[in-house]
């Protein structure tokens, strides 16, 4: 990739920060009109998740055959897994340290009342303290599930964490021992007329019946087996685990699970790299393939603004249709400052030091250089259909190498979710405030570690799309021993979180990229660069 291409594009991030702020303002002034831009949002969306499976996979090789010598994949390939679970660690930390300080989740008035149980000078005045304090409570509880009840997402959840307890398998399993015995009555009344054509009949209908029962009590079993299994964090970390490997590829790349490709892409190029010239051609072809890809995403560049425009004006004016937005701002404005305060802190304190300490240069430039693809990442809210863009940036504009591009920025955008894991860390905790001093529980020390290490697998195992950490928030809440259907408290401001957890995790990818190519020694940066023979 050339310079001038990058001069070509240099004001497209104007153009992008311009398309979002009249896209915001179209969503709070003419709603009705915002959401008819929905489909060319869509459109946008699906042109860049189309490119999403062919990129990685010749980027990736294309990255390991410039190496030539697999041997020194080892290095950049353990900087960067190494980099990548140290800053999702230090952003769960980050998450967890803002939302203990802040207490967005804490009730004062749920608080104060408590506070007059403890402090109630004669029995009288403790009795009617504990009766408003139980009176409050209700009150609470009572918002609560109609919070919960009001999202389908919330029921899904409930009902999924009922079928774990055994609630409907015993609802199920009563039913069988009705079919059962009403079977048993019918064939003895047959026994007593065996000729009666009504009673065998009856029998008939009552076998039907009891076989039914049967066979809905053992699927029951098996759900509730099957999400029972789900929930722990070494069931977590052996799903991750089985994500590396796959049996049909083209199911993979069907499902967006980029992590199997990429294994199998690094070992699939450094099988060729040991082949000689006898490969030569193949080689020249995974080169010549991935050079027509970023063309084509300099093409999507040139349209980028206003797909963005469309992505962002439909959200916020369905948003502000269904009263989301003067909800927010009311009722949960608090916790998204704290969600944000803490991804602000990761992105501009822990990431920015990162970058400067590992490769001495100027954080901000680099953050600048980087901003067609965080812009477009808060668009989409996917760090998978925003790679393209990314690593675009990276080449043109950061000055990253393309092969340590190739290589570090598919890989994070499969594993790094700095922003996800710092979300669900918080919105965990958040939940814990509000439900924990309802229910007389506390907030130890342990349940703290325990959402902090399954926040910390459960977003490694996320995938890049929209609201996919809604999925692995589930996780996060069960293994807290909080109430799943809680989920519907954090619902309503998740697509806005969401956009600016997705951009935070496309920045944490590039910072990689370049610490990795910064940390190089010079040989291995010099190995990381295109071979001219193959791709030329």
């Amino acid at each position: 990739m050339s310079e001038n291409k990058s001069d070509g594009h240099g004001n497209l991030t104007y153009y992008i920060i311009g398309a979002i702020i009249a896209a915001i303002a179209t969503g709070f002034f003419a709603p009705e009109i915002a959401v008819k831009f929905e489909v060319g949002g869509e459109v946008f969306l699906s042109l860049l998740m189309m490119m999403v499976v062919p990129l990685v996979v010749m980027s990736v090789m294309s990255g390991i055959l410039g190496l030539g010598d697999v041997r020194k994949l080892g290095k950049p390939g353990g900087v960067a897994v190494g980099y990548y679970m140290c800053t999702t660690v230090l952003a769960v930390i980050t998450g967890l340290l803002m939302v203990n300080l802040l207490k967005p989740g804490e009730n004062r008035e749920l608080a104060s009342a408590k506070a007059k149980v403890e402090t109630s000078a004669t029995p009288l005045e403790k009795q009617k303290a504990e009766v408003e304090l139980t009176k409050l409570k209700e009150e609470i509880q009572k918002k609560l599930d109609e919070s919960a009840d009001a999202s389908e997402e919330a029921k899904q959840a409930k009902k999924e964490q009922e079928i774990r307890k055994g609630t409907y398998l015993e609802k199920e399993e009563k039913k069988l021992k009705r079919a059962q015995a009403a079977h048993d009555r019918a064939q003895k009344a047959l026994k007593t007329d065996p000729d009666n054509e009504q009673l065998k009949e009856d029998v008939a209908v009552a076998a039907d019946a009891n076989e039914e029962a049967e066979v809905i009590v053992e699927e029951e079993r098996q759900k509730k087996k099957k999400l029972g299994e789900e929930k722990t964090i070494w069931t977590i970390l052996k799903k991750i685990v089985l994500m590396l490997v796959t049996n049909n590829l083209f199911k993979a790349a069907g499902e967006m699970n980029l992590l199997p490709l990429i294994i199998f892409s690094i070992i699939f190029a450094a099988m060729l790299t040991t082949m000689g010239e006898k490969v030569f051609a193949i080689t020249r072809m995974i080169n010549q393939i991935n050079d027509a890809l970023m063309s084509f995403v300099m093409l999507l560049m040139n349209i980028a603004p206003i797909g963005i425009f469309c992505l962002v004006a439909a959200k916020f004016g369905d948003a502000n249709l269904e009263g989301k937005l003067s909800e927010m701002a009311g009722q949960q404005g608090y916790y998204i400052l704290t969600v944000l305060l803490g991804l602000g802190f990761h992105t501009f304190v822990t990431l920015f030091f990162l970058y400067w300490f590992f490769t001495r240069k100027n954080p901000i430039v680099f953050f600048k250089n980087m901003s067609q693809a965080v812009l477009t990442a808060f668009s989409t809210a996917s760090s998978s259909a925003t790679l393209p863009i990314t690593m675009e940036c990276a080449v043109d504009k950061a000055g990253i190498s393309e092969k340590s591009t190739k290589f570090v920025l598919p890989l994070g955008a499969t594993i790094n979710m700095d922003g996800t894991a710092l979300y669900e860390a918080a919105a965990a905790i958040f939940i814990a405030q509000i439900y924990f001093p309802i229910t007389g529980q506390e907030l130890t020390m342990m349940t703290q570690v325990t959402i902090a290490i399954t926040a910390t697998l459960a977003a490694i195992g996320a995938a890049g799309i929209p609201e996919a950490g809604l999925v692995t928030m589930l996780i996060v809440l069960n293994a807290a021993g909080l109430p799943v259907e809680a989920i519907g408290l954090i619902l309503m401001v998740d697509w806005l979180l969401d956009r600016f957890r997705t951009a935070v995790n496309c920045f944490g990818d590039s910072v990689g990229a370049a610490i990795v190519d910064g940390v190089m020694p010079k040989d291995d940066v010099a190995a990381l660069e295109p071979e001219p023979a193959a791709g030329d």
